[in-house]
């Protein structure tokens, strides 16, 4: 039962890790946070449900977009760990 709640809460930490980060670069540029879906910020490359994967698909594609190999920042990566730490020691 223990390792099942750290395991939720494992996979809850890195969904809300990710939707701040949404929230952190979409909110202060004024875009909405539902639409467009994310992209890459420099292509525009339309990011599918298996790149949205928090920590994973960033570990896999090695920090860059699958379409035009630009990086990503690390920023984003860090972020979603420290977001994540704190949630399991609320928790």
């Amino acid at each position: 039962m223990e390792t099942t709640f750290l395991i939720f809460s494992f996979i809850f930490g890195l969904v809300i890790g990710s939707f701040l980060n949404v929230c952190i670069y979409r909110i202060p540029r004024e875009e909405s946070i539902a639409y467009p879906p994310s992209h890459c910020t420099n292509c525009g490359y339309r990011l599918r449900w298996y790149d949205l994967i928090p920590v994973i698909s960033y570990t896999l594609l090695k920090g860059r977009c699958r379409s035009c190999g630009q990086k990503f920042q690390l920023f984003i990566l860090l972020l979603r760990l420290l977001q994540l730490f704190y949630l399991e020691y609320c928790f």
